[in-house]
């Protein structure tokens, strides 16, 4: 059983460390976006994504080490959380916190980069409505069809792009 924890021990620690280059991209996406440099936000999303397959790989690997855990305490793999971990080994104690941690920050900054390129988006959207004069609404009146804008010929640009 103790080449199974360690098994399991390592596969978590290699995650965390996937993990953590993850939160140092997100970091420099964030400043990506904030400058608006897209050539380093495409270069940061391709990182990212060879990353998250070696995590889906890990993740695999973590399964097959938990199997043999669960045999033991009667559960199936996919079942086994770090809290059970913890309870068959308080080494994994250190190693859930430092999860937890990662996870935590990966969030945070996940959602400030949404929050970033949801307001870039809505700009882009109101200059372009703004340029082509065009209203922002949800839906149009079938009957409006063939009808000018209220901006007439006065529009920047004089069709949608």
């Amino acid at each position: 059983m103790a080449e199974y924890v360690a098994g399991l021990e390592n596969n978590l620690q290699q995650q965390i460390a996937f993990y953590r280059q993850l939160v140092e991209l997100e970091q420099e996406k964030q400043k990506a976006l904030v400058d608006n440099v897209i050539e380093k936000i495409e270069s940061i999303t391709a990182q990212e994504e060879k990353i998250l397959l070696e995590v889906g790989q890990l993740e695999e690997e973590r399964l097959y080490w938990a199997e043999f855990f669960g045999k033991e305490v009667g559960k199936k793999a996919e079942d086994i959380t770090l809290t059970d971990l913890i309870q068959y080994s308080p080494g994994f104690e250190p190693i859930g916190q430092e999860f937890e941690k990662v996870i935590s920050q990966l969030k945070n900054l996940h959602e400030i980069n949404a929050k970033l390129l949801k307001s870039a988006l809505s700009i882009a959207d109101f200059t372009l409505r703004l340029l082509t004069g065009q209203k922002h609404t949800t839906y149009s009146n079938p009957s409006n069809k063939g009808v000018k804008n209220e901006f007439g010929q006065n529009n920047l640009i004089n069709k949608s792009i």
